[in-house]
């Protein structure tokens, strides 16, 4: 495949460091100098503008790696030029947006898939695994905490920025939780929030604590960017056992899930511990997923359908706590 990376950030690398065997046709940033330091690292030209790299011939896949704000309207260019998109989380920052890009991408005949590269992580995928195994039985309930810790400047950077960022901490990580409860227990509705500027001197929230529920099952997850100390902990619990996922690599710990096998006469469960010790490789498997759903016709894991349904969730859990301001509030 034919690719080209639109955002020379953080993700934006990660995402090139990813895309082995495929061709890098180029880079665009507004930032030319972070632009070029980008593509000579990847072994491929820096462009001028936008409109000039999406023009280049037989582009396969845009993977699109801007703040929160750009992300929108460099999609929607890449539609119209009828290039099938790798678009980073959350895609955008309001539901009329998300919409608008569903219809654009039926009406163009391309595919587009979102950056929610958790799922690819090999704990999840996993679990994914127990769970359409019947191991865990009939699900019940999921309950997650993913936090990260401060750093001296933090209500400065573009996160903390609505204009930039569309909202806080829920859209930032708090997305990634609700997309991984669409994909294990479907889209479970908004029961309550609670949304809170705590600690940083900023616009937008930096901690939030949501509880879905559709019949008898239920989700309720914090997320926290004044954990301190990075943190992933996701558990779901079915009749039959219990699964805990602890750590995601990195700075969060080492990878690992637990599966809590209970016995018929009850009392402490049989445990299984499984440990990922390799180096991530969930962004290539998340752009893999686009190749093979291209080339074969598999299953996007991680659509502008579940982005859509993250959304519409952060939009109602800001509307009930007073954040009317933000972006994606709208």
């Amino acid at each position: 495949m034919r690719l080209a990376i639109f955002g020379a950030g953080l993700i934006g690398k990660k995402r090139g460091l990813q895309t082995s065997g495929h061709e890098l046709v180029g880079v665009y940033d507004p930032d030319s100098a972070r632009a070029q330091k980008l593509a000579t690292e990847l072994g491929c030209p820096a462009f001028s503008s936008e409109e000039e790299l999406l023009s280049q011939k037989n582009l396969d896949i845009a993977i699109i790696a801007t703040t929160n704000n750009a992300l929108f309207s460099v999609a929607k260019k890449a539609i119209l030029k009828k290039v099938n998109l790798l678009v980073e989380k959350p895609a955008a920052t309001s539901v009329a947006q998300i919409e608008e890009l569903i219809q654009l991408a039926s009406e163009n005949k391309v595919a587009v898939k979102v950056g929610f590269n958790h799922r690819f992580h090999p704990a999840m995928l996993k679990l994914r695994s127990l769970i359409d195994s019947g191991a865990l039985g009939e699900l019940m309930f999921l309950r997650a905490r993913y936090g990260h810790g401060g750093r001296l400047g933090y209500e400065k950077e573009w996160r903390s920025i609505p204009e930039i960022s569309g909202g806080g901490e829920l859209l930032d990580q708090g997305v990634h939780l609700l997309d991984l409860i669409y994909w294990y227990l479907g889209p479970l509705p908004l029961q309550s929030s609670l949304v809170a500027t705590s600690f940083w001197k900023m616009d937008v929230e930096d901690n939030a604590v949501l509880t879905l529920k559709k019949n008898n099952t239920w989700a309720t997850f914090h997320v926290s960017c004044s954990e301190w100390k990075n943190l992933f902990s996701l558990e779901i619990y079915g009749r039959n056992a219990k699964v805990l996922i602890d750590g995601i690599g990195g700075s969060y710990g080492k990878e690992t899930l637990t599966f809590y096998q209970m016995l018929p006469e009850m009392g402490p469960p049989q445990i299984e511990t499984f440990s990922f010790d390799a180096e991530d490789q969930s962004w290539g498997k998340d752009l893999q997923n686009l190749v093979d759903h291209l080339k074969q016709k598999t299953p996007l894991l991680g659509d502008l359908h579940s982005a859509k349904y993250c959304l519409e969730q952060i939009r109602q859990a800001y509307q009930q706590n007073g954040y009317k301001k933000l972006p994606c509030s709208v």
